[in-house]
């Protein structure tokens, strides 16, 4: 109810008890939405009265110990000399308030998304606080306005509050608020005048104490009369005055908003993560359920090599006789291949698997661990109560407030992002202009740059956040198969990579998106595939 008429009224009558006659040295601006007027007095030289014109929480109130910032003030030059306010009204029927200020007046006016401040001199508006918000018909509101600096009783029609519709009683007089109907029906009796009961509530929100709350049923923070009877009490501060109330009211709504940002932004990642480390550990469980083939895949290369005779370039399989258990199998063959490339690939299957598994079972420790640490940080998610300890949470789940800073960096370019080992980051191109701005803009100089090599295909770049440590050897293997994997290549037994540090990949004036020039490169030879080692991040 801090933005209904009533209060509002309330409030003014009160501002112009004490800040009638009290002197304006200055006006401005130094945030969105709001208005600074300097009243100092011997006793708080830094005192303003703060005026709120966001269409959702307009509000005027005194801050005695307020110091203007340094820096991103907008002057409003309307002041001529010191001026004296001489009164501070409202309009008896509209949500219009008035600061006269000698022959230049101050026109508050709350009107949703119009919600503004004119200030007017001669009949004309001279400025307004935010700009391309004018209102045409603001001087015609004026004009039409009976204002006052007490408190207005409002006489309704004698049978207009019958039965008590909130929409047909709000479709004619839209200052009453629906609380105060709510109340009417509360307190109704046969007996009783609606008017009677209107006026009382009325006189009840000028003079009586104002309860601020949180309603848990709401799930938003309250500024009633105390003596509202719709309410429950729950976790109630009472005031007397309405600056005390509001400046309490505002304290708990901005921590309450806050909290609820906090919980939003840390429910999205949290769970989010719990979300992700499940599916890598179902998958990881997968993996090493299926045991280590390594031995699988060393005999393959050990039966072909004792067959090598039986081998020919273009062949898809080969059967011969396993040594180990007397039966015939079936060797699978890449038909592109040699037979000695045909070899080598079962050596190198092996090599890599004994590899890959072992990575698999330290990954899944290493996973496991990482979701019972999300679990316990999931408990203590559901028992915070404070924006501290939201803030501690967002911390352990190294949640980052620099968004601005990233999208620089990425600077709007389509990547993939992937994580191999949970620590090697890897960035991957989604089309031409994503690889030019990742391989020439985002890529650090020490940063590995992959391509498959004579290929259509996405820039590949994994990054080096040390580049005195180094990354080893499996890592580049593991990015080059990435790049593999995103390229025409991908279906191959195996494919080319060229590799590079970022440094040497450079761009001709004229040249294609996603042409590039590769120095100094170096090339693999990879299986195309996402690793088992590796976890996608980001598929934006």
């Amino acid at each position: 109810m801090l933005r209904n008429y009533y209060y509002l009224n309330r409030t003014v009558v009160e501002l112009n008890r004490i800040l009638s006659g009290a002197k304006v040295t200055e006006i401005y601006s130094q945030e969105k939405n709001s208005l600074l007027i300097s009243i100092p007095t011997d006793d708080f030289p830094f005192r303003h009265l703060f005026i709120s014109t966001n269409p959702s929480l307009p509000y005027l109130v005194i801050k005695n110990d307020h110091r203007k910032a340094k820096k991103n003030i907008v002057q409003l030059n309307v002041l001529i000399r010191t001026e004296i306010i001489e009164s501070i009204e409202i309009s008896k029927s509209d949500r219009l308030i008035r600061i006269v200020l000698g022959d230049l007046e101050l026109l508050f006016s709350i009107m949703g998304g119009r919600t503004n401040i004119y200030f007017i001199q001669d009949s004309r508006i001279i400025e307004e606080l935010r700009k391309g918000k004018g209102d045409s018909e603001i001087l015609e509101r004026v004009s039409k306005s009976e204002f006052t600096t007490e408190n207005v009783f409002h006489k309704i029609e004698k049978d207009f509050f019958e039965g008590l519709e909130i929409k047909r009683i709000k479709s004619e007089y839209s200052f009453i608020p629906k609380e105060i109907v709510s109340e009417m029906k509360l307190r109704y009796a046969d007996s009783d005048s609606y008017e009677e009961i209107f006026h009382t509530i009325l006189k009840e929100l000028y003079t009586g104490s104002i309860k601020i709350f949180k309603s848990n049923t709401e799930g938003k923070i309250r500024f009633v009369p105390e003596s509202f009877k719709i309410f429950p009490d729950e976790d109630t501060t009472l005031l007397d005055d309405c600056n005390s109330a509001i400046s309490k009211f505002l304290q708990r709504y901005y921590r309450f908003d806050r909290i609820n940002r906090l919980k939003k932004e840390i429910s999205k990642q949290l769970f989010k993560e719990i979300e992700r480390t499940t599916s890598k550990l179902n998958n990881l469980k997968g993996r090493i359920d299926k045991g280590d083939r390594s031995d699988e895949y060393y005999n393959c290369g050990n039966l072909l090599l004792s067959n090598r005779y039986l081998l020919n370039k273009g062949m898809e399989a080969v059967k011969v006789t396993d040594y180990i258990t007397n039966n015939e199998i079936a060797i699978k063959l890449n038909p592109k291949s040699t037979p000695q490339q045909s070899i080598d690939f079962y050596f190198e299957k092996a090599k890599d698997e004994k590899i890959n598994f072992k990575i698999s079972e330290q990954l899944f420790e290493a996973t496991r661990k990482k979701y019972d640490k999300l679990k316990k940080i999931e408990s203590e998610f559901e028992n915070a109560n404070s924006v501290d300890d939201y803030i501690e949470i967002k911390f352990k789940l190294k949640i980052s407030d620099k968004k601005r800073e990233k999208k620089k960096v990425t600077d709007g370019a389509k990547l993939r992002e992937l994580l191999i080992d949970g620590k090697y980051k890897v960035l991957v191109g989604r089309d031409s202009k994503s690889n030019d701005m990742l391989s020439l803009k985002i890529a650090k100089q020490n940063d590995y740059w992959f391509h498959a090599r004579g290929l259509p295909g996405s820039h590949v770049v994994l990054r080096v956040e040390d580049a005195k440590k180094g990354v080893p050897k499996n890592i580049i293997k593991n990015a080059a198969q990435i790049a593999a994997f995103y390229s025409k290549a991908k279906t191959a037994g195996t494919a080319p990579v060229s590799y590079t540090l970022a440094k040497f990949v450079r761009k001709k004036k004229g040249m294609e998106p996603g042409k590039v020039l590769v120095e100094k490169e170096k090339v693999l030879l990879v299986r195309p595939g996402i690793p088992a080692n590796t976890e996608m991040i980001s598929d934006e």
